[in-house]
């Protein structure tokens, strides 16, 4: 079998020896990507599968050159020591989940994606077919929004593994080498949530600033000059400086969604939430102790029914806007998983008789939104799973 393998590793290099991207039109060129995305996926199982079986038997310590097989693998597939332990770990969490496994060999599922199903399912092995199915259709954020969610519901003592995360809280700071200096921050949910409801506001000015001078700038660097116009804003409050006076009292708003029956209980159980809307779950005590906290606004899931809300004209009140931040907390669009700068659209025109009304409403990011209007398309779907059809394959739904 090891000679087939060597096999078709040379009839590759041989392909890619005489391929000439150059000369593909744009589907065949898309053709190869998929080709070679399988590919990869199945190299990629292959390899974690057989360094299960080198960890087992120590062979990588046959040279002595390496200090662990972390190390080894490193050396062997060229990338980072934390990368190749991330493989290791997966190729012995999935040893015992027999359907991971299979989809791995199967190459419909990456590592990555056989990582995160492991680690859920290592918690709540009875989650392990419906994460399957989510991988199969959905893209890497959503699978690890709902494995967060496994974990989470599948923890006995939350407040111990909130603790435990809370021991080990970390700010780090280095320069890469290239020069670019680099911060992680490392805490419960809860609290970077904080950091990151901070820089709302902050990112949202600059953001409209970019969007009139029509400057493409990329969340990511939006997100990155809020955090250094945020720590200026501070500095000038401390040092008395007067072109921005200091804000007074909370300026922030956390989402909270929890399923009342976890509210009242004090813990989930599977197939319940208690999360902070686009950051991740968090224990029920946490959302508890917070309730009083200005910072904090709970959405009860089994709360108002907000699909019912209606308002006329284009403009869209304080209350639909809440329920639309609840139903729409990222894109929309079936797979498209961007939670920052979300604008809300009509699906049907105001221009052609489209009311704001609930039914009538979501949330995109803006090059959905720009691609919709551009091309006079409807969305059509449920929830954030929604896709494109013309205007004229659209009809309102009944409701209206």
């Amino acid at each position: 079998m090891l000679d087939q393998v060597r096999g078709a590793s040379d009839q590759l290099e041989a392909v890619l020896a005489s391929l000439d991207p150059d000369v593909l039109d744009g589907p065949v060129a898309a053709d190869y990507v998929d080709a070679f995305a399988r590919i990869e996926r199945l190299a990629a199982a292959g390899k974690a599968l057989a360094a299960r079986r080198v960890i087992a038997t120590g062979a990588w310590r046959h040279d002595g050159e390496h200090r662990d097989a972390s190390a080894w693998m490193a050396s062997v597939s060229g990338t980072s020591v934390g990368q190749a332990a991330a493989v290791l770990d997966t190729a012995t969490r999935i040893e015992g989940l027999e359907a991971t496994e299979q989809a791995l060999r199967a190459g419909t599922l990456s590592v990555q994606q056989a990582a995160l199903v492991a680690d859920a399912a290592t918690a709540d092995p009875g989650a392990e077919k419906g994460l399957l199915e989510r991988a199969g259709h959905d893209a890497l954020r959503g699978l690890r929004t709902a494995c967060a969610r496994v974990k989470a519901a599948a923890h006995v003592d939350e407040m111990e593994h909130y603790d435990r995360i809370h021991r080990a809280r970390s700010v780090r700071a280095w320069t890469d080498d290239d020069g670019a200096g680099r911060i992680a921050v490392r805490g419960p949910v809860d609290a970077t949530a904080r950091i990151l409801a901070a820089l709302r506001p902050v990112e949202a000015e600059l953001f409209d600033v970019a969007r009139k001078s029509e400057e493409e700038l990329p969340a990511e660097a939006i997100a990155f000059d809020a955090l250094v116009a945020l720590a200026e804003r501070s500095a000038d409050s401390q040092t008395g400086g007067t072109e921005r006076p200091a804000p007074c009292g909370p300026q922030t708003v956390v989402n909270v969604r929890v399923d009342r029956a976890a509210l009242v209980r004090g813990h989930t159980e599977p197939g319940e939430v208690c999360e902070i809307a686009g950051v991740g779950p968090v224990p029920v005590a946490v959302v508890s102790q917070l309730l009083d906290d200005a910072i904090v606004r709970v959405l009860l899931v089994d709360g108002t029914d907000v699909r019912s809300v209606s308002h006329p004209g284009r403009f869209v009140p304080a209350r639909m806007r809440t329920a639309l931040a609840e139903l729409f907390p990222e894109c929309a669009i079936g797979g498209c998983h961007v939670g920052e700068h979300l604008e809300i659209d009509h699906n049907q025109p105001v221009e052609v008789g489209g009311p704001t009304a609930m039914w009538n409403l979501s949330r995109l990011c803006r090059h959905h939104h720009r691609h919709k209007h551009r091309h006079d398309l409807r969305l059509v779907g449920r929830g954030t799973d929604l896709r494109f059809v013309s205007a004229g394959d659209w009809s309102p739904p009944r409701r209206q």
